[in-house]
């Protein structure tokens, strides 16, 4: 799996860029091909995000389901129509964010760590789960960000959050 071109393709659908064929091959073939057991799947232990830093650990696998759930919602409209793969990645990420709420006392909308929520955050605003007033979210995120509350009482990495921010 091509993780690096995913967050590269990721990052375009978030510009507002169309998507040339090829990307929109990738999106709607190759990965569901490439990752047919998802949520089982064996991330790298690290990738470098296009957003200009690095990304370790647990974290790598919510930047990967943040960024299907970007690019799938390009390829294949609002609510995965037509694709189990990606309504798959929508649940898994959406019950991991609940998770995260209702057994380790996150803020509504918040993931596990700041990383997590970071990555979180453009999914949130791309309204890109169902089972959420994504929206909402969102705008809980960014006031938690702002006012430095729950894991933002201390710095983010600087070009994450810059990256996470930005609309």
């Amino acid at each position: 799996m091509d993780y690096v071109r995913l967050l590269k393709v990721a990052e375009s659908v978030r510009s507002g860029q169309r998507l040339p064929a090829e990307d929109t091959r990738f999106i709607r073939q190759e990965i569901p091909r490439d990752l047919p057991t998802f949520p089982q799947m064996k991330p790298p232990k690290s990738i470098r995000h296009p957003g200009g830093f690095s990304v370790s650990g647990a974290p790598v696998g919510t930047f990967i389901r943040g960024a299907l759930l970007l690019a799938g919602q390009k390829a294949f409209g609002r609510r995965y129509v037509g694709s189990d793969f990606y309504q798959r990645v929508e649940s898994d990420l959406a019950l991991r964010v609940m998770r995260s709420h209702f057994h380790g006392d996150a803020p509504k909308g918040a993931f596990c760590c700041k990383q997590c929520t970071l990555a979180v955050l453009p999914v949130l605003e791309a309204n890109a789960i169902r089972y959420f007033d994504c929206r909402r979210l969102a705008n809980d995120v960014r006031r938690i960000i702002n006012e430095g509350e729950w894991r933002f009482a201390t710095p983010a990495n600087a070009k994450m959050l810059q990256w996470s921010l930005q609309t």
